[in-house]
């Protein structure tokens, strides 16, 4: 992996690790997962065609990438709508890892069964030592600390598939050329009009529309807006320019940022055997790099 690509993947690492964990926040506090999602891709959406309108630049394939780009967007719109769902029935430090793994993997075979990507021995062994870091994370304990294991589980398998097809295509529309803020805008599109799509079906029996937000589902979709926008800026430019498999493997190492924040802020359970999956984590990113 070329530096350039490594920096773009660890800035989407960490602002993706910030912004999952603001999304903790939502979960936590019972706040309205689809209206957080609206204002993350609605606000930063604004913001991107703006930029757009700027440099008065269309790309040459605009139509196939408005295709994948929009499908990409959609099932990360869905996908983030759901993971937040999940969070309200399970601790993130059960959560994150659990996505981690299964993540990393689909997107792994997809990249190199359709993609063709051509890893090394080395990266092989990055990749599969970050998969381990599951097994340092999980324990029968967790079972425990948990509101409802069972719809947690579901939730964490359905959003990883989503996040994870996102990737796929998201790289896909990327490769067609240089057209980053073009694929963002329609990424981001389409993440707005699912989750506004989210939010009817949720309201369809109130009377009035969003009549429950307050001040603070304000400021958390504007913070998620602001920390989206730079979280997919960040890796999209990584996959315009790196192998989707070794990004997104090292991306996935975002679950490291949540954890701490959790059980820093939330009190969230942590031992030793997490801590030292943090440093597994460490390793697997060098080999990633050195590879």
């Amino acid at each position: 992996m070329d530096q350039v690509t490594f920096y773009w993947a660890i800035a989407a690492t960490v602002l993706g690790g910030i912004q999952l964990f603001f999304q903790k926040v939502v979960a936590q506090e019972k706040r309205d997962s689809a209206f957080n999602g609206l204002m993350m891709y609605g606000v930063s959406g604004v913001a991107i065609y703006v930029l757009l309108f700027i440099q008065h630049e269309l790309p040459t394939d605009w139509r196939i990438i408005t295709l994948l780009a929009l499908t990409g967007g959609a099932l990360h719109g869905l996908g983030n709508f759901v993971r937040i769902e999940a969070l309200k029935y399970i601790d993130s430090v059960l959560y994150f890892p659990m996505n981690k793994v299964l993540g990393p993997l689909l997107v792994v075979v997809a990249g190199v069964a359709l993609l063709g990507d051509p890893l090394t021995l080395q990266q092989y062994i990055g990749i599969g030592l970050g998969l381990t870091v599951p097994l340092l994370l999980l324990s029968a304990a967790e079972h425990h600390r948990q509101v409802n294991l069972r719809q947690g589980l579901i939730f964490v398998v359905i959003s990883t598939v989503l996040t994870a097809a996102s990737v796929i295509f998201t790289k896909q529309a990327t490769s067609y050329g240089a057209a980053i803020l073009f694929v963002l805008a329609m990424s981001q599109t389409a993440g707005a009009v699912s989750s506004v799509a989210i939010l009817i079906k949720q309201k369809k029996s109130h009377l009035t529309l969003g009549s429950h937000l307050d001040r603070r589902d304000i400021v958390l979709g504007l913070i998620a807006a602001l920390i989206g926008f730079f979280s997919a800026y960040t890796l999209i430019r990584a996959l315009s320019t790196g192998l989707v498999s070794l990004v997104y493997a090292i991306h996935a190492h975002y679950i490291l940022i949540p954890i701490v924040l959790s059980v820093w802020w939330y009190g969230d359970h942590i031992n030793l055997r997490k801590v030292v999956a943090i440093v597994v984590s460490f390793l697997a990113i060098i080999l990633l790099y050195t590879a």
